[in-house]
């Protein structure tokens, strides 16, 4: 069982009013799309940037849980794959038995509590990822994958990794008065998956609704006596009629019974934000999607989210979610095309992965050619420009090979 996440004023963090003695304040933290940004740097551009990065991410971690009595961490997904960092770990140096990947370097220093399955996961393959994954001191989740068995069956289809998982965990009321919780979560990643990533998954693994999963598993949550359910979609929001197999299936998901919170992602975009104001069903002074209190924290470690339960617990040992608020909190910020930097970075992440981010600088500043004049793509929207054909030239190349 892992200790209490940092003491503080976890009431007041909720902005919901004075709590009785039965009443129990739950916070739990997202983060979603970092693709391997873990250290502050642009890669393309050569330089630091105040924009990105899971060691700013870190910082904001740290503050969200001195805030409160009981925390809990998770990532949603599209980790191992996204920036050149991770592309020199996959396909330069490798990644032997027995090595830990440096996103979990950094991550295993952050005490997560649980991580989901992306779709950039599977981008370099079935054994690459678990490679990674066994690097991770907590569990992983991803409901609507499974194994391939070739019977075209699916009520007899096995899960490819654990559906959801139930932490058994010790939380503390207003009063001081410790409670046994038991907090399930369950992870989704888009269906399709076997599309994208056909030449590593055919044969090997099929995908399935994610609403009608959920409806599978989140009873069998209950059953097995989950006291609060956090639904973690790597899906986008979007009120567009379901068609089944939806990529963006985060709004019906939240019609979901049993769900008690959802931290969703894919899109790149943050939740609650005035970009959704205008949905059914979705409220974005509070944070919920038909009354499920819900976030999205943005992309490349911009962003952390955030969602509050306020939880009742009577004589008898049952829960009740008496009202969620979700939030979003930002690394930096605008003034015109500038970006100021909210936080600095947590030098202890930064120094886990000195040594990788050293070498993949080094790696991206490799020639690879020499051009005799500037290159630019000033007019090619209007003719035929050597700058894009050089791009087109080397994607027919690495296809053909």
């Amino acid at each position: 069982m892992k200790k209490i996440l940092m003491a503080g004023a976890g009431v007041l963090a909720l902005g919901l009013g004075t709590a009785s003695s039965a009443e129990v304040n739950l916070r739990i933290l997202e983060t979603t799309d970092i693709h391997v940004n873990i250290v502050d740097y642009d890669y393309y551009k050569d330089k630091p940037s105040v924009a990105v990065g899971l060691a700013r991410t870190a910082t904001l971690i740290s503050q969200a849980r001195e805030e409160v009595t009981n925390s809990i961490l998770i990532d949603n997904g599209d980790l191992i794959q996204g920036n050149p960092l991770g592309d020199y770990i996959a396909k330069e140096r490798g990644l032997k038995k027995g090595e830990v990947h440096p996103v979990y370097k950094a991550m295993n220093l952050l005490d997560y509590d649980v991580g989901n399955l992306g779709n950039h996961e599977f981008n370099y393959g079935l054994e690459f990822l678990n490679e990674s994954l066994n690097d991770a001191n907590f569990p992983y989740v991803s409901s609507n994958v499974f194994i391939d068995d070739g019977d075209n069956n699916s009520a007899n289809d096995k899960p490819l990794y654990d559906p959801y998982v139930i932490l058994d965990r010790e939380v503390v009321d207003a009063e001081g008065k410790k409670h046994a919780l038991k907090i399930g979560v369950i992870g989704f990643l888009p269906p399709q998956i076997t599309q994208w990533d056909e030449a590593n998954l055919k044969g090997k693994v099929v995908t399935h609704d994610i609403v009608e999963t959920a409806k599978r598993y989140v009873p069998e949550m209950k059953e097995k006596g989950a006291d609060v359910v956090i639904a973690v979609p790597h899906s986008g929001l979007s009120v567009s009629t379901a068609q089944g197999r939806d990529e963006n299936a985060t709004y019906y998901l939240s019609q979901v019974a049993g769900l008690d919170a959802i931290l969703f992602g894919h899109a790149h975009k943050v939740f609650p934000s005035d970009a959704y104001v205008d949905l059914e069903g979705v409220d974005v002074a509070k944070g919920t999607i038909n009354g499920v209190a819900a976030t999205m924290p943005g992309f490349w470690g911009s962003h952390l989210g955030l969602v509050d339960l306020k939880l009742d617990v009577d004589s008898n040992g049952n829960w009740k979610v008496l009202e969620g608020i979700g939030s979003a909190r930002s690394i930096y910020k605008r003034d015109g095309r500038k970006k100021i930097a909210l936080v600095e970075a947590d030098q202890q992440i930064v120094a886990a992965v000195k040594d990788e981010h050293e070498e993949t600088i080094e790696f991206m500043r490799k020639a690879v050619g020499q051009t005799s004049a500037p290159i630019n793509s000033f007019f090619a929207l209007v003719q035929d420009d050597p700058s894009i054909q050089i791009v087109t030239n080397s994607q027919k190349w690495y296809v053909e090979k």
